[in-house]
């Protein structure tokens, strides 16, 4: 006998009822799985089994035992920076049901936030996420460097690439929907997890500024926001004016590049601040509410240890798929004559993930908006601030012609990463893709050496200006119409000039 069709209802909701319980249920025992040690020595213990799959590469000059490059390794990938703004491990478990109705804690992670999951570690579910270790406080969590220098391709998790797909905005809104009255009313009032979650909220609430929103997701805002910080502690917490602030999205570049920059001594895309590190990375704690003495006295000191024991021995991934040897070595010879000219600004490569570099900063028709940003006021901030003791910060007429050191894996491409794929950035600028889906990074296109253009193949073949007006608003979607994305510039075809030539000096890119 057939049911009736309110029968029917009731029937599928009590079956959405256990199965909501079931997986309630199995989330819950995966939460606990995944609580992090009680301590450093217990991360410690599983840190090699847990980053048995992690690629990352060491200088092979570095003396230190094995044993001791995991330490530095370990210590910089936990690294808290002695946060002011922890996230109660018990707001996320309070909050578990809305998890299972919005996804599992994997597609949140992965999708939603866009971090690289950690599927080998059973106290941490994604790098990026450093848990507390301290007897005194709350199991409870922060974010680190990571969430913007980690990738994962082809399902594999690189170490020190930048982030293909982690949204930036998406985290800060959920985090303080999360720790906000409603989304904390679940804690107890008096606990020392409320007052966590109520100090995490009034951080976030109180240091957003409508500059520091990517307009893409997997773009940083970083320079806008050092300038949002530095303005802030002289003027009592009060924010510049929107209008004061540029704009100008990146991408996230490789941490394998600093050992090449060091010796010119000029960072990040524009090369206009000069230092001996890249000491404006120290500006995203103060995000965190932290102070200038808090800046000077605990963050950059650990900032300068991490530079001495891993960025400057990591070198870039190789190619992890098969190279033509001969078509590369007809590329070698493109790069390196005086026709193509590739080398005169990018450097010299040995092959091993060294580089000759010269440290060219010139304007080749890119976009200009991220060179913007560092205005006068800007300036003034700056050389007020302590930083100023440690580095000067100039105005730059060009971006770097930056090393291509692990190029392969440091798509898309230019520094606002408007062009997806080797292949496009080489060829005619009119043929290069006016749009393309950010989350379709994860996977690898070894043909144009890349990214995807989209996941759906129901849209091969649909044009441009059909995916434009689909997709234009929408984050997860890169196109050229959003202020500080234009893919002009760089025109390399009227000197490579053929396609073979574009095939061969992308075979040798392969290499470096």
């Amino acid at each position: 006998m057939k049911a009736m069709p309110r029968q029917r209802r009731v029937l599928r909701g009590l079956v959405a009822l256990v199965l909501l319980a079931s997986m309630v249920g199995w989330w819950s025992s995966r939460g606990t799985a995944r609580a992090p040690a009680a301590t450093r020595s217990s991360l410690r213990a599983t840190f090699d089994e847990d980053t048995a799959r992690l690629v990352y590469r060491w200088n092979p000059a570095d003396p230190r035992s094995a044993e001791a490059r995991q330490d530095a390794l370990f210590d910089f990938v936990y690294e808290t920076f002695d946060s002011s703004a922890w996230i109660p491990q018990s707001l996320f478990d309070s909050n578990l049901l809305t998890q299972v109705v919005s996804g599992s804690v994997e597609t949140i992670v992965a999708d939603k936030v866009g971090l690289v999951p950690w599927r080998d570690n059973d106290a941490v579910v994604a790098y990026g996420m450093a848990p507390s270790t301290s007897p005194d406080r709350p199991v409870s969590w922060t974010v680190n460097c990571l969430v913007c220098h980690m990738a994962e391709i082809d399902g594999v998790a690189y170490f020190g690439a930048g982030s293909k797909t982690f949204d930036d905005k998406w985290l800060g809104e959920a985090l303080k929907t999360l720790t906000s009255r409603r989304g904390r009313f679940v804690l107890p009032p008096l606990s020392s997890d409320h007052r966590q979650a109520a100090e995490a909220h009034r951080i976030l609430s109180t240091h957003h500024h409508d500059k520091i929103d990517s307009l893409t997701r997997a773009r940083s805002t970083a320079f806008a926001a050092s300038y949002v910080e530095l303005y802030m502690r002289p003027h009592n917490g009060a924010m510049p004016s929107v209008d004061r602030v540029g704009r100008g999205d990146v991408k996230t570049p490789p941490l394998w590049h600093t050992v090449a920059k060091r010796p010119v001594g000029r960072w990040y895309s524009d090369g206009s601040f000069y230092g001996d590190i890249p000491l404006m990375a120290s500006s995203m704690e103060l995000e965190k509410d932290r102070s200038f003495d808090a800046l000077m006295t605990t963050v950059i000191p650990k900032i300068r240890e991490h530079f001495a024991d891993v960025l400057q021995e990591l070198r870039p991934p190789r190619y992890p798929y098969e190279i033509d040897a001969a078509l590369a070595e007809r590329g070698k010879a493109l790069f390196y004559s005086a026709e193509v000219g590739c080398s005169s600004c990018h450097g010299v490569y040995d092959g091993t993930g060294n580089v000759d570099w010269p440290g060219v900063h010139v304007d080749v028709g890119t976009d200009p908006a991220r060179r913007a940003i560092v205005t006068a006021g800007f300036v003034d901030a700056f050389n007020a601030s302590p930083l100023a003791a440690h580095g000067a910060l100039v105005p730059s007429h060009g971006y770097a012609a930056t090393p291509l050191t692990g190029v392969w894996a440091n798509y898309p491409y230019l520094h606002n990463g408007s062009v997806p794929t080797l292949y496009h950035l080489l060829g005619p600028v009119q043929e290069r893709p006016s749009v393309f889906e950010v989350m379709a990074a994860r996977s690898f296109d070894r043909v144009r050496v890349g990214q995807r253009l989209h996941t759906d193949r129901s849209l091969d073949g649909t044009s441009d200006p059909a995916l434009r007006q689909r997709f234009g608003a929408d984050r997860n979607w890169f196109t050229i119409d959003r202020e500080g994305s234009s893919n002009k510039g760089h025109d390399m075809w009227p000197r490579i000039k053929t396609e073979e030539n574009r095939l061969a000096l992308i075979e040798y890119l392969k290499t470096l």
